[in-house]
């Protein structure tokens, strides 16, 4: 019959969605596009013939994307739907199961496009990350990014000063808002890159609670750059400072000691066991880390 509609023509013409630019088409699709959930997506794709079209791409990119996800929850040994409601990712590496470029770089992406909305603590320990892993993780998160996100944990990697500098570029944009804990231990950051770290440690993280920096290289010019000159803000709420198998010599020492004589690191811990988390395995003679041992102990008192 002439004039007649099909079913899919009234469909259209009945699909609110098409009166949408691209622009903001694509805006809608790209919040619902989920690596750990397509379905959604591809439902409103199906919604009229008429978008089908203009979502051929970004349904192209999830598809990709999901077999990604896929199989990196495989390799985890856990589902899609259990890692987008995770509160916990612990994945600490071993000769068989340590993490791939490909595995960080879709861990990256989960992050980076915020389907990991539940996560708190985050451990991937001894995985063989290097600088190239750490800006694949981090470096397209934007502000406010892995919101909640308290701990993270990346010690017994080999991230150097570039994947510091990587961290520190993000830390300043104003990712992981929340975190509380940050273990870098036994990773080569060494003077420089914890020189790229102070600055958004000491004053951009006004949660961090405990800072580990246990077997990274730091020598006197890099504990300088973290606790000199400190700011009446600047680590306002850190009680745990690890410093143990480092470079730190008398000067370094010295360093540690006139912080605390200022009043530096107000809430640090005074007890036994954190002490000698600070000083242990140091290349300081006794006299100097006993002198840092003693301010600290009075500036508590």
């Amino acid at each position: 019959m002439a004039g007649a509609s099909t079913s899919g023509d009234d469909d259209d013409s009945r699909c609110l969605l098409l009166a949408l630019s691209h622009d903001e088409l694509g805006v809608i699709v790209d919040g619902l596009a989920d690596p750990l959930q397509p379905v959604v997506a591809v439902a409103l794709s199906g919604t009229c013939l008429g978008l089908r079209t203009p979502l051929r791409a970004v349904l192209e990119v999830l598809k990709e994307r999901n077999e990604r996800a896929v199989a990196l929850c495989h390799k985890m040994e856990t589902s899609c739907a259990q890692l987008r409601d995770a509160e916990e990712l612990i994945w600490i590496g071993n000769n068989e199961k340590e993490l791939t470029a490909d595995d960080v770089a879709t861990l990256g992406m989960l992050l980076q496009t915020n389907r990991l909305p539940q996560l708190v603590y985050c451990d991937l320990s001894g995985n063989g990350f290097e600088d190239s892993s750490m800006q694949t993780l981090i470096e397209g998160l934007g502000r406010g990014g892995a919101p909640s996100l308290r701990i993270l944990a990346l010690a017994h990697n080999i991230i150097g000063p570039v994947g510091a500098e990587a961290l520190a570029t993000a830390l300043l944009r104003g990712v992981l808002p929340k975190l509380e804990r940050l273990n870098l231990g036994h990773n080569p950051i060494g003077n420089k890159g914890v020189r790229a770290l102070a600055k958004p440690l000491r004053s951009r993280m006004p949660a961090l609670q405990d800072l580990f920096l246990g077997t990274c290289g730091i020598g006197d010019e890099g504990v300088a750059s973290l606790v000199s000159n400190l700011g009446k803000d600047d680590f306002r709420q850190l009680n745990q400072l690890w410093l143990s198998g480092n470079k730190l010599a008398d000067v370094g020492m010295g360093t540690l000691a006139e912080a605390f004589e200022t009043g530096g690191l107000p809430k640090l811990s005074c007890d036994d066991w954190l002490v000698l988390g600070f000083f242990r395995h140091n290349p300081a003679s006794a006299a100097a880390v006993q002198a840092a041992r003693d301010a600290l102990t009075k500036r508590l008192q």
